[in-house]
């Protein structure tokens, strides 16, 4: 029975992930996401009701989430969608029923490989648009504010938390025993993310374990039925999900915990595969699109990576401990009631974590890298030190936080201990990303090469089971029944399994090699060109904005990780403006590894030019100049300085920028394959001298220089080059009316095609046979 349910459930996960994923929608997954389409648009008035199903505090706002709504604007009606929308204040209950006005804003597509896709996220967890501007008409709560109990409880508790820890250890414990994160440190986050533990902050099986299994198991022995035990600590763990959020990894592991209730109560034996499929099916019936959803992704796939990988590999130690102890011999021989010493338990006890730990970051590892493009090379270690830790930190933070709603006297006691645990983690953390090689950035794999990946290592996990049956099956072989040769022969295998786990993580961590390719990234108002040689060197040109926050952090950094590029090699830079400068900047800071910065010989000074020289020299990166007629490059791909000319001088600093020439040559057989240019904020009057110096002719990529100024982009210059293509890096909304209809109508008659990353995003050129040929959206 187990098994046919299991097999059900699975066979429906495919049918889904065929539909979403797929050419064919068998199940009109898309029906909700085509019908809002055709009837709404950015900015559209529109009202609207529906029932608020839970609400998130953020540092300056509160985000409502609205299902079962029905929307209403002049071009029709639009049922049982569902929706978000902001408020200063979280007044409104959990549960109501609402009436309100606002407009429509659409969520936003990612731009650049590797950014956040601000779409893909909401529409993976079933919402399809937020309101904007918005006005509560009316507020229903009838009988259900009692819902909002558990809102306000989970408040209170952290505002024991807030008094009875610093901020950041505060922050920290709401996120891990309650679910809530609007006062995480971002710091911390990303710290525990870079080394690879940031899995703690969610509420997961651990917690269902801690809390409601206790109760169980504590509730069964004092003698209550099963039927008794079972309704209580299902009771429980249904309002501590609804405590915490009803997070996907809460509602997963709290719905495995109730069929596992169900089991005992039923007498039936619990299966833990046919419990995860279930529970998949529940998830992905309310929404199909959670299969697409990080978290739904790394919940599900680490109890997956647990049972068909950690688990066997953990079992494999077991029994090596097992019949370790057989062989003590006492003077009577075996003595199987005797228990080892304290030390080998201890020992046996810190061997089995690191192994399981081991066993679980083999298994996360192509999906972590999936999303992240990078893994942390010492969670294994880290993973043991700190999962031992957890149940400790969860029990003593949850009886401080309930305890300080009667008295914080006894919560700032009972709170002593999380203190001391949670500064240990960040500890061991911070040292740990000290360490030579903490977090390797790799790239994205393909689906295909993660489909391969588990293949092998399944057949590696089961390599034991293949022998034995090949052994003792196939060619008739008796087994062993000598302990010392069963014990050998688990060691044998338990060590050939590590080794043959440990390769394929290796062949994983080896970054695919990229052939040449330019990819002009959407910055906002800025530029940031990324240049592949096709031989292992990168190179980039500028990379700066100043219309998009912490470019470096947000756009630069993750699009690098995304291409598995580690360092840059050369980083261009062709004037000190922050929209050429800024996320290079923040780069440095950030302990990014860029090997050489290359300026103009004729930089002007300033004191952006002194923070970089004083960054690049805390960084260890090279400082190199460049003047007119040098080259720079690998055998395949050059960069050569036209322009400035040796002892320019200008009180504009834009007209000092570094210009470059790109010539890339496949074949190394003398011929130019593919050229661009790339002349930062250089005005007419520059193009004009590199053109009549005969510096440069036809290129089949221009970089529109100064983000399509009327005062760039000479008629002259233009025909001189008379580019391919021609690609303006600039923001929809700027200040400086970028690019002004004068340049592009010169770009137009010049140049076969003009790209705009305002409206394509992340503009692309790669060679293809002879030709060159643009990715763009």
């Amino acid at each position: 029975m187990r098994r046919k349910l299991c097999m059900i459930s699975l066979i429906y996960i495919f049918i889904v992930a065929f539909s979403v994923y797929g050419p064919l929608d068998l199940i009109g997954a898309y029906t909700k996401t085509n019908a809002f389409s055709e009837h709404f648009y950015e900015g559209a008035s529109v009202t609207a009701t529906g029932n608020i199903v839970r609400k998130e505090i953020k540092k300056d706002s509160t985000i409502y989430y609205v299902n079962d709504a029905t929307v209403n604007c002049e071009n029709g009606t639009l049922t049982n969608t569902s929706f978000i929308f902001k408020l200063d204040s979280d007044k409104i209950p959990n549960k109501s029923k609402l009436n309100i006005e606002g407009n429509i804003s659409l969520f936003k597509r990612a731009t650049n490989e590797g950014g956040f896709d601000e779409r893909d996220y909401y529409n993976s967890l079933g919402y399809y648009f937020r309101l904007d501007n918005v006005a509560v008409k009316a507020v229903d709560t009838g009988l259900i504010t009692g819902f909002d109990i558990l809102y306000r409880l989970s408040k209170n508790i952290q505002g024991v938390y807030n008094q009875c820890l610093s901020g950041e250890e505060a922050g920290f414990l709401g996120s891990v025993c309650i679910g809530n994160k609007s006062e995480l440190d971002i710091q911390l986050r990303e710290l525990f993310q870079m080394v690879g533990i940031a899995h703690i902050l969610a509420v997961s099986g651990l917690h269902v374990s801690v809390v409601c299994m206790a109760l169980y198991r504590f509730v069964r022995n004092r003698g209550l039925g099963f039927l008794g035990s079972g309704c209580l600590a299902g009771f429980i763990a249904i309002l501590y999900g609804m405590l915490t959020g009803e997070s996907v990894s809460s509602v997963r592991a709290i719905g495995m915990f109730l069929i596992y209730i169900l089991a005992d109560i039923l007498g039936e034996a619990y299966d833990s595969r046919t419990a995860l499929a279930v529970m998949a099916d529940l998830l992905l019936i309310e929404n199909p699109f959670y299969i697409k959803n990080t978290s739904f992704i790394f919940s599900f796939g680490a109890i997956i990576g647990i049972l068909f990988i950690a688990l066997p590999i953990s079992e494999s130690y077991k029994n090596i401990c097992k019949w370790k102890q057989r062989l003590r011999i006492s003077d009577n021989g075996f003595n199987y009631d005797e228990k080892p010493p304290i030390f080998d338990r201890f020992r046996e006890w810190i061997a089995s974590s690191i192994i399981f730990s081991f066993g679980i970051t083999v298994a996360m590892l192509p999906i972590v890298t999936y999303f992240y493009y990078e893994t942390p090379l010492y969670s294994i270690v880290l993973n043991g030190l700190v999962l031992p830790l957890m149940p400790f930190l969860l029990a003593f933070g949850l009886f401080g936080g309930f305890a300080g709603l009667i008295s914080i006297e006894a919560a700032q006691i009972i709170l002593y201990l999380p203190h001391y645990i949670i500064y240990l983690y960040e500890v061991i953390a911070a040292h740990t990303l000290d360490l030579p090689f903490s977090k390797v950035i790799i790239g994205k794999h393909g689906l295909l090469q993660i489909a391969v990946y588990y293949l092998v290592l399944l057949v590696v996990v089961n390599f034991s089971k293949v022998v034995k049956f090949i052994k003792y099956t196939l060619l008739g072989k008796k087994p062993q029944d000598n302990p010392r040769e069963i014990l050998k022969g688990y060691k044998a295998m338990l060590i050939k399994t590590i080794v043959l786990s440990l390769l394929c993580v290796v062949v994983w961590l080896i970054p695919e090699k990229q052939g040449f390719e330019v990819d002009i990234i959407d910055v906002g108002q800025g530029d940031g060109i990324y240049i592949s040689s096709g031989d292992g060197a990168r190179f980039f040109i500028d990379g700066g904005s100043t219309s998009s926050d912490a470019v470096g952090k947000y756009t630069l950094l993750p699009f690098l990780k995304y291409k598995g590029a580690g360092h840059i090699d050369y980083w261009f830079l062709s004037h000190m403006d922050l929209d050429h400068v800024s996320g290079v900047l923040e780069l440095l800071e950030s302990g990014y590894r860029i090997d050489n910065i290359v300026l103009s010989a004729e930089i002007p000074k300033g004191e952006t030019l002194l923070e970089l020289l004083a960054l690049a020299d805390a960084n260890n990166t090279n400082v190199l100049y460049m003047k007119q007629g040098d080259v720079c490059g690998t055998k395949h791909l050059s960069f050569k300085c036209v322009y400035p000319s040796e002892g320019a001088n200008s009180d504009d600093i834009n007209a000092l920028s570094l210009s470059l020439l790109m010539s890339y040559d496949g074949d190394w057989d003398g011929v130019v394959d593919y050229s661009g240019f790339f002349g930062g904020d250089i005005g007419a009057e520059q193009e004009q001298a590199i053109a009549a110096g005969g510096l440069v002719g036809h290129v089949d990529l221009l970089k529109v220089s100064h983000h399509g100024s009327k005062y760039s982009s000479d008629s002259e210059f233009l025909s001189v080059l008379s580019p391919d293509v021609a690609v303006i890096s600039c923001a929809k909304k700027n200040r400086y009316g970028h690019p002004s209809a004068e340049a592009v109508e010169r770009l137009s008659s010049a140049a076969d095609k003009v790209y705009y990353t305002m409206n394509s995003g992340r503009v692309r050129a790669r060679v293809g046979g002879v030709d060159g040929y643009i990715e763009a959206e």
